[in-house]
């Protein structure tokens, strides 16, 4: 009966701690805003929602975090700057667009680097070789970042305002890139005209004909309605997408140690969110598009996409002095 009545006695004491804890806090004391540049359904958009929702649950309304989606807070440069001053607190975007900050991260965007889904995926895990080489990154160059989380936001493929079947019928078109030189680099050498572009500004510039092509996931294209203005999808496949999400470490050090683990471990999840809700895409939303947005698929060869871009990865790995990331990478395969 004693030790019955001892841990019943520990056990309130727990109670009382935790509600004592708790007590600290106000409702709303830790305010959180996340940038994203995409909109609708979006896998970005999802993880941003999922996070905001679990944070606030999880900590009794202490963290309240707002999403600000469609790039309305800026492009993923802007943020990613208004990050480091401390006027923004989170973004979740293309590891493509952090590459200005982290030229090594152009390595991770290499077409057709990844042998497979499953593999891609696997590397980004939290915590893992390729997180802290990028978390590495940020501190080595006082960026003033902290890395949450890595995750694949889908398969990247083409779009253009006119059919593709071959890679000789790419040539001379201006296409939409990113501002990653090693993107502009590829598809110059493909033959394209590479125009680079805030993500949000394709739609126009495709409706007035400034480009005819772009490449993106297919949650983007339909998140967007991009296919109103470029009904094609030349399935190359010749990427998966890095994502990202990162947090000011001005944001990060007002949290306490106990929030700091709770926000680690949310994103964790909302990472795997992210793959999820990208798989599910790439597997069955082509076809949506094509019964109910009249989109039209052209199957190139791939081979020939591929055996152009590979003799250029050891060059784009020492043009970024990411040498040593292509081979952490490679020796995960």
């Amino acid at each position: 009966m004693k030790r019955i009545l001892s841990i019943l006695l520990c056990l309130v004491l727990v109670v009382s701690l935790c509600a004592a804890a708790s007590a600290d806090y106000k409702p709303g004391q830790f305010q959180l805003k996340i940038a994203t540049v995409t909109s609708g359904s979006h896998p970005w958009v999802q993880m941003g929602d999922y996070i905001a929702k679990e944070l606030n649950e999880r900590s009794n309304g202490a963290i309240e975090v707002t999403v600000a989606p469609g790039g309305q807070l800026g492009t993923d440069e802007a943020t990613i700057d208004d990050m480091r001053l401390g006027t923004l607190d989170m973004v979740i975007g293309g590891t493509q667009n952090a590459a200005p900050f982290v030229s090594q991260l152009q390595v991770l965007s290499m077409h057709y680097l990844f042998p497979s889904r499953d593999i891609f995926e696997a590397s980004l895990v939290q915590g893992g070789d390729v997180f802290n080489y990028i978390q590495g990154k940020y501190e080595e160059q006082g960026l003033g970042l902290k890395l949450l989380g890595l995750c694949n936001s889908g398969r990247r493929d083409m779009h253009t305002t006119k059919a593709v079947n071959s890679l000789a019928d790419i040539k001379g078109l201006k296409m939409r890139v990113t501002s990653s030189q090693t993107e502009s680099d590829v598809w110059s050498s493909l033959g394209v005209i590479p125009q680079s572009m805030a993500f949000n500004d394709i739609y126009s510039a495709a409706q007035s004909n400034t480009v005819s092509a772009f490449e993106c996931t297919l949650s983007a294209y339909n998140s967007n309605a991009l296919y109103e203005v470029a009904p094609y999808h030349i399935a190359t496949g010749h990427q998966f997408t890095p994502s990202h999400v990162t947090i000011s470490e001005i944001s990060w050090n007002r949290l306490p140690a106990e929030f700091q683990d709770l926000l680690y471990e949310v994103v964790g999840e909302a990472c795997l969110l992210g793959n999820e809700l990208a798989d599910d895409a790439d597997d069955s939303l082509l076809d949506t598009l094509v019964a109910e947005k009249n989109v039209i698929v052209c199957e190139p060869d791939l081979e020939e996409f591929r055996n152009a871009v590979e003799p250029m990865w050891d060059t784009i790995a020492k043009s970024c002095k990411g040498e040593d990331f292509l081979s952490l990478i490679q020796a995960q395969f």
